[in-house]
C-alpha cells in the first residue's frame, strides 16, 4: 500500500503562513466595507496578545487621537511595538536617543502617530519594529508586476504629497521631497535615468491628465489612494494601481513579521493606518484561530471570523 506523503514541521508552518497571508482583505473587498476610525481590535490566546490601533494619519499635537493612543499603549503593556513608515538606515540606538530627547510636538509634527508611539516605547525601553519591505524590494516587486520605471518614479514622489500636506509648518514641497528623490536614486540607480524633481512632477501630471498645484492640492490623497472606490473608479489612474500593489506587498510583509514576532514576544502593540488594520484583521484572526486550537477549551470566545473588539 502506497504511503501518503508526509509534511515536515517547517513545511507545515509555511503552509499555515500562506493560509494566513491569503486571508488579507483585497482592495476590492475593502472598497465595500465600512468601519469606524480609529479601528481597534485585540486578540488573545494563552499568553499571546496582539493589540491593534488602526489610526487616521494626523500631525496636530493637540489632536485627542494621541491621548487615545497613549491610553491604549499603557493598557496593552507591550513588549514590542510595531509602527508604520519609520525606516532607520543608520544606528538605531542613536535614532532612539534623538527621539527620546525630541519634544512631543516635534515628534508628532515630523513622524505623526507612528513617531509618537515610538517615543512612548523608547521612553520605557521597549523594543520597536517597522515591518515594511525594504524600498529596494518594494521597487523591484512593482517593476516585476509590469509597472515602468517612469511610473514608479512618479508614484514615489506623488505618494509623499499627502504626507507633506499634513505638515503643520510647510516649507515647500520641492525641498521637502528632494531627499526622498535622492534616496530613490541611490536605491534604484537606473542607468541613464533622469531623477529630476521637475520631471517627476511632469510625469505625474501626464499620468493624471491635468496640472497639479503641489502646495494647495485638495485631491492629493485621491491621486495615490489604493482602494478602487465605486464612485471614484473612473478617475483613478496607474498611480492608484501602483499604490494598490504596494499596499498588498506591505500588508503581506507586516503580517509575516507579526507571525515571527509572536514566536519571541508575548504582547505586540501595533499602530498602523486604519485601512491596514481592517484589511489585515481577517488574516490575524485566522492566525489566532490556529493558535486557539491548542487552547480551545479555555479560549472558546475567539472566533476565526471576528476578534474580541474594543471600540
Amino acid at each position: 500500500m502506497e504511503k501518503e506523503p508526509t509534511i515536515s514541521k517547517q513545511e507545515s508552518q509555511e503552509v499555515n503562513l500562506e493560509a494566513v497571508l491569503s486571508s488579507i482583505m483585497t482592495a476590492e473587498e475593502y472598497s465595500h466595507t465600512e468601519h469606524p476610525t480609529p479601528y481597534i481590535f485585540e486578540l488573545k490566546v494563552g499568553d499571546s496578545e496582539l493589540y491593534y490601533f488602526g489610526t487616521p494619519h494626523r500631525r496636530d499635537p493637540q489632536d485627542p487621537l494621541f491621548a487615545e493612543i497613549e491610553t491604549a499603549f499603557n493598557k496593552a503593556n507591550p513588549d514590542i511595538v510595531f509602527v508604520e513608515g519609520i525606516n532607520v538606515t543608520g544606528d538605531k540606538t542613536k535614532f532612539n536617543e534623538r527621539v527620546k530627547t525630541a519634544s512631543r510636538e516635534e515628534t508628532i509634527d515630523h513622524m505623526g502617530e507612528s513617531g509618537f508611539t515610538l517615543k512612548l516605547a523608547v521612553k520605557k525601553g521597549i523594543d520597536w519594529h517597522c515591518p515594511e519591505p525594504t524600498d529596494e524590494d518594494l521597487y523591484n516587486d512593482l517593476l516585476a508586476q509590469g509597472f515602468s520605471n517612469d511610473q514608479v518614479f512618479a508614484w514615489d514622489v506623488f505618494h509623499i504629497l499627502p504626507q507633506y500636506n499634513r505638515q503643520m509648518n510647510k516649507q515647500g514641497f520641492k525641498p521637502y521631497v528632494e531627499h526622498f528623490i535622492e534616496r530613490f536614486k541611490q536605491i534604484t540607480n537606473w542607468e541613464g535615468f533622469d531623477y529630476l524633481y521637475e520631471r517627476a512632477i511632469q510625469l505625474g501630471e501626464q499620468l493624471l491628465g491635468r496640472p497639479v498645484d503641489v502646495e494647495n492640492e485638495p485631491d492629493a490623497i485621491d491621486f495615490i489612494d489604493p482602494i478602487p472606490w465605486e464612485e471614484k473608479k473612473e478617475k483613478q489612474t496607474i498611480l492608484n494601481r501602483i499604490s494598490e500593489a504596494s499596499s498588498r506587498s506591505r500588508d503581506r510583509k507586516i503580517v509575516s513579521d507579526m507571525v515571527d514576532a509572536l514566536k519571541t514576544h508575548k504582547r505586540i502593540f501595533v499602530v498602523y493606518g486604519a485601512s491596514h488594520a481592517a484589511m489585515q484583521e481577517p488574516a490575524l484572526c485566522k492566525l489566532y484561530f490556529m493558535k486557539k486550537q491548542k487552547h480551545i477549551k479555555k479560549y472558546a470566545n475567539i472566533s476565526p471570523e471576528r476578534p474580541a473588539k474594543l471600540l
